[in-house]
């Protein structure tokens, strides 16, 4: 047997072992419209959130689930201030001096983010948010590369795999969860989807689909920090972006209901 047959023998093996969550054992022809769901995901808005901390968590990330949109704000707050502090005890900053720049955001556009209030809080405590205008010009690149942290919301999330859908824009430029080395991204549950193909079935059906894909520059499906391997399997994080990547879900749903 060459090796190639050798490969696609190890493959089916693989492929047949009854512990793997996909591809489904059987699958049933799909009909005129439909189709086939890779990973799947079960329960009610609490249950997603949980499947998809402990998805995001596999891939060596993490996170956090609140119940309101102020909690969001504290929860938000509090994770770039540890990481200030974390920064500081790296560089053996003195307790009485500050790094300039150290409390800068890389950042969406305050109304981009799903938290009100958020903005004028954080400036409140010191931090500076930075939102990119014009990536073309060198010195505005040089002024955003030392920027250790981003923040952004989200299009959508996706709790059979721990991903996040971005998709930029004005005011929502992609280089806040790319190029730093921590991204904060903040998920309102109302935009938690078991799996992909559900939001992709429910744009179809609103017939917004192309919208959403042609009506920004670029949209970007985040799935844990960035990671690389060598030929020998090592894994090594922050590589292409952030090194860490940490996510805040918080329940707009009823807020949504009562100004509905």
């Amino acid at each position: 047997m060459d090796a190639r047959n050798q490969i696609l023998e190890r493959l089916r093996k693989l492929l047949g072992r009854p512990d793997l969550r996909f591809p489904p054992p059987e699958t049933e022809p799909l009909r005129p419209g439909e189709h086939l769901a890779i990973t799947q995901a079960q329960g009610d808005r609490w249950e997603l959130a949980q499947r998809f901390l402990a998805e995001l968590r596999a891939l060596h990330g993490d996170g956090e689930l609140v119940e309101t949109p102020a909690e969001a704000r504290l929860a938000a707050i509090a994770r770039l201030t540890a990481w200030v502090e974390e920064e500081r005890a790296i560089r053996h900053t003195e307790p009485d001096t500050s790094m300039p720049g150290e409390r800068d955001v890389l950042s969406w556009a305050p109304q981009e983010l799903p938290v009100e209030g958020l903005a004028p809080a954080l400036e409140d405590l010191g931090f500076r948010l930075v939102v990119p205008q014009d990536l073309h010009r060198p010195d505005e690149r040089d002024t955003l590369r030392p920027i250790r942290a981003g923040l952004t919301g989200v299009d959508a999330a996706f709790a059979s795999t721990g991903s996040m859908l971005l998709g930029s824009g004005p005011g929502r430029s992609r280089v806040a969860s790319l190029t730093p080395y921590r991204h904060l991204a903040l998920v309102p549950l109302s935009r938690l989807y078991p799996n992909v193909e559900t939001w992709l079935r429910e744009q179809r059906e609103a017939g917004t689909l192309e919208a959403v894909l042609r009506q920004g520059s670029q949209t970007v499906l985040v799935t844990g920090p960035s990671k690389s391997a060598d030929i020998e399997g090592n894994l090594t994080l922050g590589v292409h972006g952030p090194k860490l990547v940490y996510a805040i879900l918080f329940d707009d749903i009823h807020a949504l209901i009562q100004e509905g």
